[in-house]
Order: C-alpha cells, then structure tokens, then sequence
C-alpha cells in the first residue's frame, strides 16, 4: 500500500477548509443584509426541518462507510463488494425518505410560505443516491476533494452575486445551496466509478443495518442538540430568531471547521491501525494529534469569546446584534464539540463501540430536549437560553464518554495532561489583551482586527517562548519544505 503523508493529507484538509471559511466570510455578509432575519429564517428553518429526513436518507453511511473502507482498502474486490452494498443502501433510504418527506411537507406546510423552499430541499434527497465522499477520505484523496470542492464553490459564488440581489430572492438562494450539493455529488460519484466496479457477487445488506443504525444515532446528535434548538425556536418563538441562532452557529462552525480538519483526516489511519492491532501506534498517534488539535482549539474559542461583539457587527451588520451573546456561548460550546469530536470519533467509534457512545448520546440529548422545555414553561426560552443548554448537555457528554473511555476501553489517553491543557491557559490571556484595547479603540471594525492580530503575535511569542514541540514541528516542516535543494 502506497502510504499518503498525514501531512499533506492535514495540508490539503486544511486548505479546503480555509476556502470553506472563506467562502462564509465573503457571501454570509452579503447573503444576510440582502435577505434580512425573515427570508434568511425560512431558508434555515426549511434546511431544519429537512435536516431530520436527511439524517435517515444518509443512514450513517458516510461515517460507517469511512471506517470499514479503511480496514479493507488494500482488498480491491472487498473494496468492490463493500462499495456496492453501500449504494444499495443509500438508493433505499434515499428513495424511501424522499416519499415520507414529500408527504410530512405537504400534510404540514403545503399552507406556509416556507413550501416551496421545503420542495427545493427535496432534491437534495436524489443527490444524496450520489454521496460517495467517504470512499474518498477512505482512500485518502484529499487533494481531489479539495481541488473539486473549490472550483464548484467558485460557480457557485458567481451564481449568487448575480442571481440573489433582494429579500424576495431567497428561494433562488436555497436553489443555489442544493444544486452546489447536488454538482458536488456528481462529479465526487463519477470519479469513483472510474475506479470502484459495482460487484453485486457477494453484495451484503443485512448485517450491516445494526451498525449503521447505531451511527445514525450517535453521529446525527444535533438532532437532539442544535437542530433541535433550532426547530423549537422556529416552532415556539419567530423565525427571526432561528437566524440570530444560525449566524451564531454558523460563525462558530467556520472556525470550527478548520479546527476538525486534524481530527477528520485521522481517522483512516487510526481505524487502520485498529485493524491491524497496532496499539501501541494508535495511542501514540492519538496523543500526538489531540496534542495539535488543542494548540488550535483552546486560542481559536477564546479569541471567538472575546471578539463576539465585534464578529457579529462585522458579518451581520447593526441588525443581528441580538446574536451577540449567543456567539459568545458559542464559543465555549466550541471548546465540548472538539473534545467530544476526539473522544466519540477517534477513540469510542474507531473501537467499534458505537453501542455506548449512542446511550449516552441519547441520555444528554434527552436531557436538553427537557432544559428546553423547561424554558419555554418559564418563557425565558431564546436563542441565547437555548445555545446554553445545548453547551451544558455536551460538556456533560464530553465527561461521560471521558469516564468510559478511562474506565472500560482503557486507553492510555488523557486530554487533562499539563502538555494538552497549556494551550487553554495561554489562551486566556486574550481576555485582558481585549479588556485593555476596549480602553483605547472604540470602533468595533479596527477593535475587531487590532484584537486578532495582536492576540495571535502574543500566543505565537508564548509558543516560541517556552520552545512549544507543536510550534516547532510547523516550523520544522515548512524550514523542510522551503530547505530542500532542487532536484537536478
């Protein structure tokens, strides 16, 4: 097996979602002051609803998919097999969902204005027969992924600036985000086949159903977490207030995105050497890549806390000041879902003990259906109340699964280590560092960007200060990089 560099795998995750970061910071702005609170909430509200069929048109195949191809990716004809079995699957519950979709819709909204947007969504559920992308994180392809993914985001940007130019245009917008999707897809679908043959010799259906039920649960918990929030406040309060959640929420994720690159590209090779019983190898790894992991995470949601304020102003304009607090909250629920992404995806899925990971999944999620409840009796339920809940819920699935993991899977991992949790506390030097340029800058534009640069200059002088191992195995690698004489 010709092994790809988790480097440049990391490299090219990375690069792909600085463009998907990118990508937020340019068109959010402008996607939210042309449609405004109302039209930018139907979409979103829509995209919820549509959100819990999508979970069951998936059907956990993608991360299910990911981790058993990457046990037998050096089998082609296993390849070939397991590939088949999986499209059969996702035809299925692609088709099936669709129906019970189009029906729900139709019983429940066909008399709301969200309807049309709700029957763009539907199209979706077609493209989903298409997603095939964890063959290709299987195989490690990431410089594909990310060469298509930013070509078809490019059209995608010059469709939107021509076509979405007032508040009346926001079923183009929703037109626009599914056929990005669904192109996305296709051409992932095609350059597949051109090397994964359908085998239907040995194809399997039955036994892979439990397993995949299981990652139903456990990978779609924003259905009882964001999702859910989302949903009751639509339901409960406005939609206006769905937006003043999802820019939060969105704000949140295109930070967070680029921080999951080092977990997503990981589990291939932690999954493979599972396989093959290299334990010594897996904990070595896990460690070392949680270590990298927290050296971003920690300064990335403190930053976020501490430029909140000015972060919403900027993307969302006077208008959306009510999403100023709940990105607050959002930032340090940032810190729970990086923790959790480690604990649940790199070491409780990649032992294959989906079972549990799922009951306690369900305890929490359940736990902040009934916090969310308990809000709307009291009438204090908000996008703020609700996002706090939501963080609680997590922070307590992040020591359940914590206690398991020391308790019962007994792996030699600790994300309390002093070599892990440092880089929180360097990081909060970046409250006093804000609190004193408040002093002195009150526009919140030259605040907003005087508080990143001058936080990042302090965190990188306190790597370089104490000789920090993850700042100079950068350093290291781009001296390596940049170093190597030319080949004659």
């Amino acid at each position: 097996m010709q092994k790809t560099s988790l480097i440049k795998n990391i490299i090219y995750k990375m690069l792909l979602n600085v463009f998907n970061i990118v990508i937020p910071i340019l068109v959010g702005p402008y996607v939210y002051r042309t449609l405004g609170a109302t039209s930018i909430g139907k979409v979103q509200l829509s995209e919820t609803i549509f959100n819990y069929f999508f979970i069951f048109a998936v059907f956990g195949v993608y991360n299910y998919g990911l981790r058993e191809m990457s046990r037998i990716k050096t089998d082609q004809k296993k390849v070939n097999q397991f590939f088949t079995s999986m499209l059969t699957i996702s035809i299925g519950t692609s088709i099936l969902s669709l129906i019970v979709y189009l029906v729900f819709c139709y019983i429940g909204y066909s008399d709301r204005a969200i309807f049309p947007v709700l029957m763009i969504y539907a199209v979706n559920l077609i493209g989903n027969i298409f997603y095939v992308e964890w063959v290709n994180e299987a195989s490690e392809k990431y410089n594909f992924i990310t060469l298509k993914t930013i070509l078809i985001k490019i059209v995608y940007i010059s469709l939107l600036f021509t076509l979405v130019k007032t508040s009346h245009d926001y079923k183009t917008y929703a037109f626009l985000l599914i056929l990005t999707t669904f192109l996305n897809n296709i051409v992932s679908f095609i350059y597949i086949k051109r090397k994964i043959k359908l085998d239907f010799s040995n194809i399997s259906i039955k036994k892979h159903i439990k397993p995949l039920l299981l990652v139903v649960f456990f990978s779609n918990a924003n259905i009882l977490y964001n999702q859910l929030d989302r949903f009751m406040l639509g339901s409960f309060i406005n939609e206006a207030t769905v937006s003043y959640y999802v820019m939060a929420q969105q704000i949140m994720g295109i930070i967070n995105t680029l921080m999951l690159s080092i977990i997503q590209v990981t589990i291939p090779r932690l999954s493979y050497l599972t396989g093959n019983e290299d334990e010594d190898s897996y904990v070595k790894l896990l460690n070392n890549i949680s270590k990298v992991y927290f050296a971003f995470l920690f300064p990335a949601s403190i930053g976020l806390f501490v430029t909140a304020d000015a972060g919403i102003l900027l993307y969302g304009g006077h208008k959306y000041i009510s999403a100023q607090t709940p990105l607050k909250i959002f930032a340090i629920y940032m810190i729970s879902v990086g923790i959790e992404s480690i604990l649940s995806n790199q070491v409780i899925y990649v032992k294959k003990r989906e079972n549990i990971l799922v009951r306690l999944v369900f305890i929490c999620g359940i736990l902040n259906l009934i916090f969310n409840i308990s809000l709307i009796q009291l009438k204090i339920f908000n996008p703020t109340t609700a996002i706090l809940t939501t963080a609680i819920s997590n922070f307590l699935l992040l020591g359940m699964e914590y206690i398991f993991i020391k308790k019962y899977l007994k792996v030699n991992f600790s994300i309390f280590s002093i070599t892990k949790i440092k880089y929180f506390f360097y990081s909060l030097i970046f409250i006093p560092i804000h609190y004193l340029l408040q002093m002195v800058i009150s526009h919140y534009i030259p605040l907003f960007l005087v508080t990143v640069i001058v936080c990042i200059g302090v965190y990188v002088a306190i790597l370089f200060l104490t000789k920090d191992e993850v700042l100079f195995m950068f350093l290291n690698k781009i001296k390596g990089r940049f170093g190597r004489p030319a080949k004659s």
